[in-house]
């Protein structure tokens, strides 16, 4: 039998965006160097709709390198909404400039990654379409479709 879902709202004040626990790959060889809040998903929230959270690139400036989330791909689309700083998304092979501000629909099974091309930090609301996140199974390296590493939604917490 199907777990019935609640229909309330969640809302988050800013204190429990900062009180959610940042995320990254374990190996940022993997996945990039970018960290990750996710804040509605199930098991952790009663939603059955969306996925949401929020990602953030360093700027890297005094270590001489960019933050970035290598380019990927998952099944399910993706909406970004940046929010801060500026950088580089590239999809299926075309680089697009975003900033605060700038909106990105990403069709599912697209390559795509970024990469935070300015002085501050890059900051992204992220949403997908599935009930939780550890639906999201993110696909590096795979030039055809489902070959290449798979990484899961294995991550480590800072």
């Amino acid at each position: 039998m199907d777990e019935v879902k609640s229909t309330k709202p969640i809302v988050l004040n800013a204190n429990d965006i900062i009180g959610t626990a940042s995320e990254r790959f374990s190996d940022t060889n993997t996945g990039g160097d970018v960290s990750w809040r996710t804040l509605i998903s199930t098991p952790k929230t009663p939603t059955n709709t969306f996925t949401v959270g929020i990602a953030t690139c360093a700027p890297g400036v005094s270590a001489g390198c960019q933050g970035y989330l290598k380019p990927h791909r998952h099944k399910q689309a993706e909406i970004y909404h940046f929010t801060l700083g500026k950088g580089l998304v590239t999809i299926d092979g075309e680089e697009y400039e975003v900033g605060k501000g700038s909106v990105v629909w990403i069709p599912g099974d697209a390559e795509h990654g970024v990469r935070n091309s300015g002085e501050e930090d890059l900051v992204w609301l992220y949403a997908f379409a599935t009930d939780g996140f550890e639906d999201v199974v993110y696909r590096f390296d795979d030039p055809e479709r489902g070959q290449g590493k798979r990484a899961g939604n294995t991550r480590a917490k800072l």
